[in-house]
């Protein structure tokens, strides 16, 4: 299984809503009542993982060209 570290601070821009399109930037983190971390937006509180990261969106690169940037930067 591969471990996967995401790197989310405030001030970064994550997208939101049903679609993931909705584009937000992240004003504080937080643990909710369990511990899981909640980020805070200026569209209200998010579970950490149900939003698209904008930093790690490949935008028109495909999947290939995606893993062949991750080998040159090995």
């Amino acid at each position: 299984m591969k471990t996967f570290l995401i790197e989310v601070k405030v001030g970064d821009e994550i997208a939101v809503g049903r679609f993931r399109n909705v584009p937000t930037k992240i004003k504080a983190i937080e643990l909710d009542e369990y511990g899981q971390p909640v980020i805070v937006t200026s569209k209200g509180k998010k579970k950490l993982l149900s939003c698209r990261l904008s930093k790690l969106d490949p935008g028109t690169k495909t999947p290939a060209e995606i893993l062949a940037n991750a080998k040159r930067k090995k």
